[in-house]
């Protein structure tokens, strides 16, 4: 309840403090752009890691309003009863007030960079009403991760879950003709000594090919016209993972590089 409380709290007066928070030092704030498939989530958690700043995904933020049951909470669980995704305005309440909260305080104080989303911007319309957030909550630019549709599809296929030791492995081999080589994510050692592969391994109900390649035009429909809105605008950059997480430096280097072209 006291959590709840001072969500509540925060989220009503995060409005009065905008102007405040506008005087702050701005900093730099990184949106990803990824298909279903693309390794988004991994290479977040990563560059989070590295820039010293959080990864906000917004799946989870959404989903711990709904739990402490803030007003916010409360908006987003009647959009989930009749089987909608949240309005774009309440997402961005549920940030701005996530924000709040979180990001300011726990910023590392090295770090130049604010913080990571993943999941946000979905729409055009996200994109465009992250515009009118405060100046140190604007994202700076964002990083698209660009992977052959084949790849995704064979990713998510290759996607397993130990029901035993609830770790997450991927058995797809990715090496193609056009320099993508990807090798299976598998416990080490391997056969991992404390389950059995064909016994406790599982693999989502969901990851089918004929869901998979649904969902992919779904995201070239949704995330198109965000991509293109940061590209318009010269905050834009692409990030081809040939090797996977073997180019993690690479990654970190762009965007790095860009932070300080933002500036």
């Amino acid at each position: 309840q006291q959590i709840a409380s001072h969500l509540r709290l925060n989220q009503n007066r995060f409005f009065s403090n905008a102007r405040l928070l506008n005087t702050k030092r701005k900093a730099t704030n990184v949106c990803l752009i990824g298909k279903p498939g693309s390794g988004k989530g991994t290479y977040g958690k990563l560059l989070a890691e590295t820039l010293q700043c959080p990864l906000i995904v917004i799946g989870d933020v959404l989903r711990n309003h709904v739990h402490l049951g803030t007003d916010i909470g409360k908006e987003v669980a009647e959009f989930q009863k009749e089987g909608r995704l949240a309005d774009d305005n309440v997402v961005s309440k549920a940030l701005l007030a996530h924000f709040e909260i979180e990001c300011i305080g726990n910023r590392f104080p090295d770090s130049n960079f604010g913080f990571i989303l993943d999941g946000f911007p979905r729409t055009l319309a996200q994109a465009s009403i992250s515009k009118s957030w405060p100046s140190n909550y604007q994202i700076s630019f964002a990083v698209a991760i660009d992977i052959p549709d084949k790849i995704c599809v064979d990713k998510m296929l290759g996607r397993r879950r130990c029901i035993k030791c609830n770790t997450s492995f991927n058995i797809s081999d990715v090496n193609t003709t056009d320099g993508f080589i990807m090798p299976p994510q598998l416990p080490s050692p391997y056969p991992c000594t404390k389950c059995d592969i064909k016994e406790h391994w599982e693999r989502r109900i969901d990851d089918t090919e004929e869901i998979m390649t649904k969902r992919l035009a779904e995201f070239y429909e949704k995330s198109d016209p965000v991509t293109n809105y940061f590209k318009k605008q010269d905050d834009l950059i692409t990030f081809v993972p040939y090797k996977g997480i073997q180019d993690m430096d690479i990654l970190e280097q762009k965007v790095r590089d860009k932070g300080q072209s933002v500036k």
